[in-house]
């Protein structure tokens, strides 16, 4: 063997330790932490139902909304779900009735909040549409007219009780003035909206090509937004996404949310998906991230890590962002792991039982360093499903 192949082999043979070295560290930056879901309050009543959504002003002022779950039938095969309110004053959750405009029953319920002051109850009613929207001023409710149309609000931006939009997951977007709502349609599917000022609102979904029709080969939808300047909504040329032929069943590239950090700074994410299960060699989908410079929309480098920016995340403080029920980016940049404890051995489920945490909404509470989350614990025994509404709060 001569100088030259010894050389190569040692080479490779530093090359794949040095892989294997970077694989653990990055493992280990995922996963070593001391930070830990803990529980806040478990709700045993199986009829609660699911919390939704969470919204806080201060530390004595935190919202939860959910529903109850209720039988209707003699035979238990129909159920209603009776909306609520959770508040906590500093000391103790407590309930609250909904506002009287929901009835007795209440889907989607989401919180808005108002960039002026309070913050927004939206949800669908009994027919699951009919959404109705609440305002909450730190002292009452104050209910708004019903939408001019039936649809469901697909999202809601408020930057004052007089300026308020809400999209129908279709084309079309109303606007409150503080008198009446305005219907406006637009050019392109708007599923998300976000802003940092009354004439710098984006809203984001998807456009229809014109492959649907022709039945040639190519994404039927593609990325879309439009911009609102104060006077007029205006269509927006974004990149598209298109698959190397030869092209999988029925792609398409469409958003499903934004966030805007600034007026040169607006994040838009969604999916670049198909019909699976037509073709053997199927395609990796593809995660689509767009970023606003001010200027125009454009394809940020691709990444592939955990931690990677995917959505809307919540800031603790200068330690760093919550991106998801597990998973903390360190203002240093480190990519970590949070655990969750299991649920305790009462209310006949078994600390030992496979358990898995879910969060509808993550929180930071202004003034304090507290982040809470809302969902439910899923728990599996012996093949017998169940679940568990809980209130949980991020402990470092």
């Amino acid at each position: 063997m001569d100088v030259n192949t010894r050389m190569v082999k040692v080479n490779v043979t530093l090359i794949v330790l040095l892989l294997l070295f970077v694989a653990v560290v990055a493992i280990r930056a995922v996963i070593d932490s001391d930070m830990t879901w803990r529980y806040d309050k478990v709700f045993k009543d199986k009829g609660t139902g699911q919390l939704s959504d969470m919204i806080a002003t201060a530390d004595d002022d935190i919202w939860v909304v959910g529903n109850a779950t209720r039988t209707v039938s003699y035979a238990g095969d129909e159920s209603a779900d009776d909306g609520f309110l959770l508040h906590h004053d500093g000391t103790r959750w407590q309930r609250r009735p909904m506002p009287t405009l929901f009835g007795d029953s209440v889907y989607e319920a989401r919180f808005d909040d108002v960039d002026s002051g309070g913050f927004l109850l939206t949800a669908s009613l009994k027919d699951q549409n009919s959404p109705r929207t609440a305002r909450w001023d730190g002292t009452r409710w104050t209910a708004l007219p019903k939408l001019p149309d039936d649809h469901r609000a697909a999202d809601v931006r408020a930057f004052a009780a007089d300026d308020i939009w809400v999209l129908d997951g279709r084309t079309g977007a109303q606007h409150w003035d503080g008198t009446r709502w305005t219907a406006m349609d637009l050019p392109v599917t708007v599923t998300a909206l976000d802003g940092v000022a009354s004439d710098d609102l984006w809203a984001v979904g998807s456009r229809s090509t014109n492959d649907v029709d022709t039945g040639r080969e190519g994404e039927f939808t593609q990325p879309a937004a439009v911009h609102w300047d104060g006077r007029a909504w205006k269509h927006v040329r974004m990149p598209d996404y298109h698959f190397p032929a030869p092209a999988p069943p029925e792609p398409s590239a469409s958003l499903s949310e934004v966030v805007a950090l600034a007026k040169d700074d607006v994040r838009a994410y969604g999916e670049h998906s198909y019909n699976h299960g037509e073709e053997y060699n199927e395609p990796p989908e593809e995660d689509i991230r767009l970023r606003w410079n001010g200027t125009r929309w454009t394809k940020p480098p691709n990444a592939k890590s955990a931690c990677a920016d995917r959505g809307r995340a919540v800031r603790d403080g200068k330690r760093g962002i919550v991106l998801s029920a597990s998973q903390y980016l360190t203002a240093d940049g480190d990519c970590e792991g949070i655990s969750y404890a299991e649920l305790p051995s009462t209310d006949g489920i078994r600390s030992s039982s496979q358990q898995s945490l879910w969060l509808n909404a993550i929180e930071a509470v202004p003034g304090t360093d507290k982040i809470l989350g809302v969902g439910h614990v899923e728990v599996n025994q012996a093949g017998n499903p169940t679940s568990r509404s809980v209130i949980v709060i991020l402990q470092r």
